[in-house]
């Protein structure tokens, strides 16, 4: 995210309280990138209402990704408004909304959208970060904070690349482990729909007496590729995430020998 953020477009604080009114506001924040010069604040309000009216950006822990996309810019636009006592920006977990990230970016570059996406929320884990940006009284103490934060998740190398495969089988942890892939990939993520080998041998009569009906059990694969140096640290965050039993996922790590290409998300 560190090289789309721009620090011109951070502000403390609003004499606003309504939803409305402060992404009226963000689109007059966001005008001071001079990469948006062509593009006009009444534009910018639009095209961030009509994504709202999809469904609210409104996260939990108090973060809100407003964003939308146009055609004619080739580089996007990253800033933040702080509202300590934050406001209601219909929000999925019901809170008040504190840190207002807004992404704006050209339509053909949705895997860097969808990155950035991911830093935002793999930031939101950091509790200590959300507190102290929450609480920061000047514009250059929030960009000091970010743009640390991010040094110290930059890579030393990113020559060699390791490749994941992970079987799950618990709905609810595949959707985990997807966001924490993708805040460390640009793209380069495949789920493949997959079935268990109850799912065939229940058809066999060797092992058929065991079945009393078809096995329809939740199971996906994720094969993505990352850099080396980031592997330790996705592993660690897995783990996390995953049960004490370690029931209904199997993660696998190899070296590539060889890897060239892309993929969109």
């Amino acid at each position: 995210m560190i090289d789309s953020f721009r620090t011109e477009c951070i502000q403390i604080g609003t004499s606003v309280s309504k939803k409305a009114d402060v992404i009226k506001e963000i689109s007059l924040l966001a005008k001071k990138s001079n990469i948006l010069k062509e593009i006009s604040a009444s534009e910018i309000e639009d095209a961030l209402l009509a994504r709202e009216e999809l469904i609210s950006t409104g996260l939990s822990e108090g973060i809100a990704i407003p964003h939308c996309s146009f055609d004619g810019i080739d580089q996007f636009v990253v800033g933040l408004l702080v509202i300590e006592k934050g406001l209601d920006f219909e929000a999925i977990d019901g809170g008040n909304s504190k840190l207002l990230f807004f992404i704006i970016g050209p339509k053909s570059g949705r895997n860097k959208h969808i990155k950035i996406l991911s830093s935002i929320s793999k930031m939101s884990k950091d509790k200590d970060l959300l507190k102290t940006l929450i609480k920061s009284k000047t514009e250059s103490q929030v960009a000091d904070l970010l743009i640390r934060k991010e040094e110290d998740d930059i890579p030393v190398s990113k020559m060699e690349k390791s490749q994941f495969v992970i079987h799950v089988q618990n709905e609810e942890l595949f959707y985990d482990v997807l966001e924490i892939l993708s805040s460390e990939v640009e793209g380069a993520v495949s789920v493949l729909d997959a079935s268990t080998a109850g799912s065939y041998l229940h058809r066999l009569p060797l092992f058929s007496s065991f079945w009393n009906e078809k096995v329809n059990q939740f199971c996906k694969v994720i094969i993505t590729v990352i850099d080396k140096s980031l592997m330790n640290d996705t592993i660690r965050r897995l783990n996390m995430v995953m049960p004490e039993d370690g029931r209904g996922i199997i993660i696998s790590v190899s070296d590539i020998l060889y890897f060239d290409g892309s993929i969109d998300f």
